[in-house]
């Protein structure tokens, strides 16, 4: 292979080729011209690599269990890495990459306000298709048509790719997108989801909104993984929670106010799941320093790991960041918060329930663009029904039944549209 040779996606996709994927990806980031990305991987392969994985993705279910065979030894917990390329380069230095000892869950929020997500993107999806079993992507409210409308993704595409082919593979993003698990179970103890609880499919729509009450895994596992663009209400209402959701410090449950989407849960609430289905640890993430910051009373993620709700003997949950001095882009008027971030290891000698977590720092970033209107807000107060979007949205809520549909372009509006006849 020559240093401009595109890469060709092969199945099967080794360990080998990825390394060199993520090295020659690396090395461009430097070269001060984002669309020099298109030499390397472009756009017939970038589309074989995303059909590929979205292949993988849709076998799985919305709640994903995940058993340890015997043989591994860690899995790895990543929270929110927000297109920051380099510093996951350096997690994996640190953790080690997944191999047959080594399982990884990567907790969402993968794009968007990084200057790499595109090329973080591809690095994830890779490591999936190349081991479906011992990497699991879950998706975060990032992963959706709102937030990469808003958040920079969806440009970064067309100026990696150009507008002509940013627009032929923005849709299918949002496919794979769109089969990515909200949750994984590990070894029926631990639970691993973006956002956090989420309410019982069972309540009326007033009910949802002025009584809510909490679902149980069993109603996850049957709940639509949300279409490109849950919006919380109806058949996506529990993908609208699980990635929106966020822990208070009051007991009680309630709608999520400051993000308009979700609901906000109490330490009593958290120790009632967590009874009820046997759990001893549930990692979330979706909230980095620039939220925290917001709401002064939570705990501080500055390390990238915090402890939520501790509820004794019964079990822990806990806030999970992984994206270092975050974000990457600031406005002139705001705070830096130079925060750490951090990744969780769970071991089979304490049942994989018990967290260790490991703090580092950001890598040195080359100069870069940003994607997004700064003005956009930091920490996603508003959700996919604001008055933020650029444009229209050009999705179709796909709910629960509709799994062998697809979406497919039309060539003159660019707009997707659902392929009734699709298999």
């Amino acid at each position: 292979m020559t240093p401009t040779s595109i890469m060709e996606v092969r199945l099967p996709i080794t360990p080998e080729w990825i390394d060199e994927l993520t090295t020659r990806m690396e090395e461009n980031t430097h070269g001060g011209k984002p669309r020099m990305l298109s030499r390397i991987v472009d756009a017939r392969e970038a589309e074989r690599l995303m059909t590929c994985a979205t292949r993988v993705l849709k076998r799985e279910k919305t709640l994903t269990r995940l058993t340890m065979e015997e043989g591994v030894e860690e899995c790895i917990v990543v929270g929110d890495t927000h297109g920051q390329y380099h510093d996951v380069l350096k997690l994996f230095e640190i953790a080690g990459k997944p191999d047959e000892t080594r399982t990884y869950v990567f907790n969402g929020d993968f794009v968007d306000r990084g200057a790499w997500g595109v090329e973080l993107f591809f690095t994830l999806i890779a490591h999936k298709v190349s081991s479906p079993d011992r990497v699991i992507l879950l998706r975060g409210n990032h992963e959706t048509e709102f937030c990469t409308e808003c958040y920079g993704f969806e440009r970064e595409l067309k100026v990696k790719y150009g507008n002509t082919m940013g627009r032929k593979l923005y849709p299918l993003f949002l496919e794979v997108c769109s089969h990515m698990p909200l949750a994984c179970l590990l070894n029926e103890r631990t639970l691993v989801l973006h956002g956090g609880l989420f309410r019982s499919p069972s309540l009326s729509k007033r009910e949802a909104r002025e009584n809510p009450k909490l679902g149980t895994l069993h109603d996850l596992e049957k709940a639509s993984k949300g279409g490109a663009d849950p919006m919380g209400e109806g058949r996506s209402m529990i993908a609208g929670d699980v990635l929106w959701s966020d822990p208070i410090l009051e007991d009680g449950l309630r709608q999520n106010v400051n993000r308009g989407i979700g609901i906000q849960f109490g330490p009593a609430q958290t120790r009632e799941f967590m009874e009820r289905e046997n759990l001893k640890l549930i990692i979330r993430s979706h909230e980095g320093p620039d939220a925290r910051h917001d709401r002064p009373e939570m705990p501080s993620i500055m390390e990238g790991f915090c402890v939520d709700h501790d509820c004794g003997e019964v079990g822990k949950l806990c806030t999970l960041f992984s994206a270092p001095n975050y974000p990457q882009f600031i406005d002139v008027d705001d705070e830096r918060h130079n925060n750490r971030a951090a990744f969780v290891t769970l071991r089979p000698e304490t049942s994989w329930c018990a967290p260790e977590p490991t703090s580092f720092d950001f890598v040195p970033r080359p100069p870069s663009q940003c994607y997004y209107d700064l003005d956009c807000g930091g920490s996603d107060c508003e959700g996919p029904e604001s008055d933020i979007r650029p444009h229209e949205p050009l999705h179709i809520d796909v709910g629960e039944g509709d799994e062998r549909e697809r979406w497919t372009e039309d060539e003159m509006s660019h707009r997707l549209k659902l392929n009734h006849d699709a298999t």
